[in-house]
């Protein structure tokens, strides 16, 4: 996995939900001061898990496309052990609001928030990085309202919803890789749930109409280096439309475009030839909450994905001609709340599958992967304002087939499929204000 998805989960995160934050009731603002007609309030989090993984090393010569099973993680004999202390779906969050209401149909909101790593690196005393991934003011009247900075995104912002209120609020799911523990974790994202990130936008939002409520986006369009797509002349355009009822239903549908154009060489004559591609992908999904059970999931399409998010620096997103490649996924999770014991019981599963474009070869080698299946179950439980968790992820990654020497007779060829499949526990606490 690369620098760029860490950075934007963590990637996990994956799973990190600014728009939580202040609706959830354990999240409440609490006020700090008043001046001149503002309300300066805070909230926040510091959480810790214990990540242990076992399992099988990546399949030998393939790419560590998730960091999943590197080489210098997994013994002579392709066995897996690995131990990480990191943060869980959500980082550790220190959040400041300020807010004013100027008038009776127009109102001030300004949201700075520091999202803080437990760890980074395995090296000695190398603390981890801190990331104000919340930074934005927001305006609003009977019109609606206009945000701008960096908030979290319309496209998959549904999706990561549902796996945080059913699943992974309080706990980790899929920690985004084995050796860097930097940024939250994923959760669901990499088995279905693309990571919407927090990307700077200029946002508007309409006032909510009998449950429902449409939200458009310019965005500062991305670019993918790798695949010689290193230019954006047009912003990313970003949507999503919702409905709720009384925190019972919530169905909702989004999506994203945007243009990416690039230089590269052409095969046959050497002569530069200019690329113009477009990345797009749409998600929908919904969640029904009844007495203590919860039910919900979300399945996306689109062209321009890696496992972790839409238009990522990865060599899965396109290859190094700029050819993108398609995607899709699904998962669904449900949940059991039991009162009496403050304890939530949650599960479920996803899948995300990858095409080949028309540059892959057939079955050659190293060859591409194929789909990530993962299985998540956890336990967790609440003695305010600490929560507890104790879950367990299955992650298994397969890879297109591929033709290899037959281990009787050399000269003849055989088709194998790659598989890999790792189980990490997880254990931690979260301290919420």
């Amino acid at each position: 996995m690369t620098c760029r998805a860490k950075s934007s989960l963590a990637a996990t995160a994956l799973l990190a939900l600014a728009t939580v934050l202040t609706a959830t009731p354990a999240m409440a603002e609490i006020p700090l001061a008043q001046f001149h007609g503002w309300d300066l309030s805070t909230n926040g989090r510091v959480n810790a898990f214990i990540s242990l993984a076992s399992g099988s090393g990546q399949p030998y010569g393939e790419p560590d496309y998730l960091g999943a099973g590197t080489e210098d993680t997994a013994t002579t004999g392709g066995d897996l052990h690995s131990t990480r202390i990191r943060n869980g779906f959500m980082m550790s969050i220190f959040g400041l609001t300020a807010y004013k209401e100027v008038s009776q149909d127009f109102k001030v909101t300004a949201r700075v928030a520091l999202w803080m790593n437990a760890a980074g690196t395995r090296t000695q005393n190398v603390t981890g990085q801190v990331d104000p991934r919340e930074l934005y003011g927001k305006i609003e009247g009977r019109w609606g309202s206009v945000l701008g900075g960096s908030d979290l995104s319309l496209f998959g912002r549904g999706g990561i919803l549902v796996d945080y209120r059913i699943a992974h609020e309080y706990g980790l799911g899929y920690p985004c890789g084995i050796r860097d523990a930097s940024g939250g974790a994923c959760g669901m994202v990499g088995f279905g749930a693309p990571f919407p990130g927090y990307n700077p936008a200029i946002v508007y939002s309409t006032p909510t109409l009998a449950g429902f409520q449409l939200s458009v986006g310019a965005y500062d369009p991305a670019t993918i280096d790798n695949a010689a797509l290193n230019r954006a002349p047009l912003p990313r355009v970003e949507g999503e439309l919702k409905y709720d009822y009384k925190e019972a239903v919530r169905l909702f549908a989004n999506g994203f475009w945007q243009a990416l154009e690039g230089t590269v060489a052409n095969g046959l004559t050497g002569a530069s030839k200019d690329l113009h591609v477009e990345g797009w992908g749409v998600q929908a999904g919904g969640m029904l909450s009844v007495g203590p059970v919860m039910l919900g999931g979300a399945a996306f399409q689109g062209a321009g994905f890696s496992p972790i998010a839409a238009l990522d620096e990865s060599p899965i997103t396109a290859d190094s001609r700029g050819v993108l490649r398609d995607a899709r996924g699904a998962f669904g999770l449900g949940a059991v709340t039991i009162d009496a014991w403050r304890l939530k019981v949650a599960g479920g599963a996803g899948l995300f599958h990858l095409d080949k474009n028309s540059n892959d070869a057939a079955a050659s080698y190293p060859q591409l992967f194929q789909e990530n299946l993962g299985m998540t179950v956890g336990l967790y439980q609440t003695t305010e304002p600490v929560h507890f968790a104790l879950e367990y992820f299955r992650a298994q990654q397969t890879w297109y087939p591929i033709s290899v020497p037959s281990a009787t007779n050399p000269m003849v060829m055989s088709i194998v499929t790659p598989q890999q499949t790792v189980n990490f526990f997880n254990a931690g606490m979260t301290v919420v204000w």
